[in-house]
């Protein structure tokens, strides 16, 4: 037996995180743990790593003596904010090497080259001296594998490393965790709410729910034929691959025995056009990104915008809410080319045209509370009578995407990713915008969280009349939510 935990607790200053959770790894196997953002996935692989947060702490929890001594590396969720943005990527990889392995400097720029070609980043040379901007979401996570296996661990623990990329690079990456645990014969951990990413790369499973286990097994066994209502209602969130139900199902509704899916289509509304972009152009230092794009957006349309990483979807929409200056081509708002507009119009375009990022760790503020995130918008564009009026139109929005309103004071690092991108989207409706371009904003969610909040977008579209730019890598939620689908390439 390569690793086994007994009766694992996790307490924080309001209560208990994780309950009693135990479970056992193989050599060369993996254990998936499955659940809701916020259900203690990650924490449970923090405590295991020595790496939890001062205000928590593990009660005594037994585990072999053999798991103590050996070497255990962690592939974290997000690589941008994991990764130093003012070192190069070859001298972060080596650092771990060097100060564990006590390897010398030329020994580990050696393996960390080998390492940076072996997770299969071209011209490893080039890439060893480059720094985490200057790479590809799906290099950043290579470079993250990198900086694991560089330590020889022989239990390696993966948060949620395919969340947010594309299908193509997320294949790739999940192949090569794969052929380096065969090959290593390292035991896996992976954290995941991607069911059909843990029924690839898992032999077992276990379900959390609250910090408490749901169910455990075979990673088969379980997935086709759940026993708890809480698992049945994770695998029904998934939007379904072939029908348009009205709405998703969440865990919520299995739980109190509803399954609310029908099979009639998304009942929509479509007007006149709202959004005209034509012959769009984008260069970046003399690199043509964006080659002569085309799209009309019409009031009530969700449009969605899919293709691989690097294919220019999120530049499009930077460029059309003006972070991105255009190279050439024209972008009209109701009509009115946006690069004419004066002030008091760019102003009212930045309220009437919001943006929900894809990375929400890197685009909330970490000096500012959630209260404060959520009111400075309103603030600098009048909106609402009061400061009262504003702070009850806080409330409104935390409870439309889930967030508890006694967590308006904490900061942005205090939340899971799956909260973070929740609040990202909750700022961007703050302003009452008449068109949202969702940027891979539900590709950090969970499957029953990820369907309230398509689900929500969904009654916002049909009560307001919102326009969406849909831009998503899952082949099923751009489906879903999409009337008319553009594939950049």
């Amino acid at each position: 037996m390569m690793l086994f935990v007994k009766d694992l607790s996790i307490h924080g200053p309001s209560g208990p995180i994780v309950k009693n959770i135990s479970f056992k790894i193989k050599k060369g196997q993996c254990l998936a743990l499955v659940g809701e953002s916020g259900s203690g996935k990650s924490m449970i692989a923090l405590t295991m790593m020595g790496l939890l947060p001062p205000q928590l702490n593990a009660s005594d929890y037994s585990e072999s003596k053999k798991v103590k001594a050996i070497m255990k590396a962690m592939i974290f969720q997000e690589p941008m904010s994991s990764l130093n943005p003012t070192m190069r990527v070859g001298e972060q990889i080596m650092e771990g090497a060097m100060t564990s392995l006590r390897l010398t400097k030329p020994q580990a720029k050696k393996e960390a080259i080998m390492w940076i070609d072996k997770v299969k980043i071209k011209n490893a040379e080039t890439a060893f001296l480059k720094y985490p901007h200057q790479l590809s979401g799906g290099e950043r996570q290579r470079v993250m594998i990198a900086m694991a296996m560089i330590m020889q661990p022989e239990l390696l623990i993966a948060d949620e490393p395919t969340t947010a990329l594309d299908q193509r690079v997320a294949d790739d990456i999940l192949s090569l965790i794969q052929d380096l645990q065969m090959e290593k014969q390292i035991s896996l951990l992976f954290i995941s709410h991607d069911i059909d990413v843990v029924k690839r790369i898992s032999n077992d499973i276990m379900v959390i729910h609250k910090g408490r286990e749901v169910e455990s097994g075979k990673t088969s066994e379980v997935l086709l034929s759940p026993q708890m209502a809480y698992t049945k209602g994770l695998l029904a969130a998934r939007p379904p691959k072939n029908k348009k139900p009205y709405r998703l199902s969440t865990i919520d509704d299995f739980m109190d025995n509803k399954d609310r899916r029908k099979s009639e289509k998304l009942q929509t509304s479509i007007g006149s056009v709202i959004l005209e972009v034509k012959n769009l152009e984008k260069y970046y230092s003399k690199k043509l990104i964006l080659n002569n794009i085309s799209l009309e957006l019409r009031e009530g349309e969700t449009l969605g915008l899919v293709g691989p990483s690097g294919s220019g979807k999120s530049t499009l929409g930077k460029c059309i809410v003006n972070l991105e200056p255009v190279s050439g081509g024209e972008i009209k708002y109701r009509g009115r080319r946006i690069e004419k507009m004066n002030s008091i119009e760019k102003k009212r375009l930045a309220k009437e045209i919001q943006y929900i990022f894809q990375d929400p760790f890197s685009s909330l503020s970490p000096k500012m509370t959630i209260e404060e995130i959520l009111y400075e918008p309103m603030e600098a564009h009048g909106l609402h009578k009061n400061k009262s009026e504003r702070h009850k139109k806080i409330t409104e929005l935390l409870s439309s995407v889930g967030i508890e309103n006694d967590s308006r004071r904490k900061y942005p690092h205090q939340f899971s990713g799956g909260q973070r991108q929740r609040i990202g989207i909750a700022r961007a409706l703050a302003l009452g915008p008449k068109v949202l371009i969702c940027d891979e904003s539900v590709a950090a969610l969970d499957l029953s969280v990820q369907a309230k909040v398509l689900n929500l977008l969904n009654d916002l579209k049909e009560k307001y009349g919102f326009s969406y730019i849909f831009i998503s890598h899952d082949e099923r939620v751009v489906n879903y939510m999409s009337n008319r689908i553009i594939t950049l390439q």
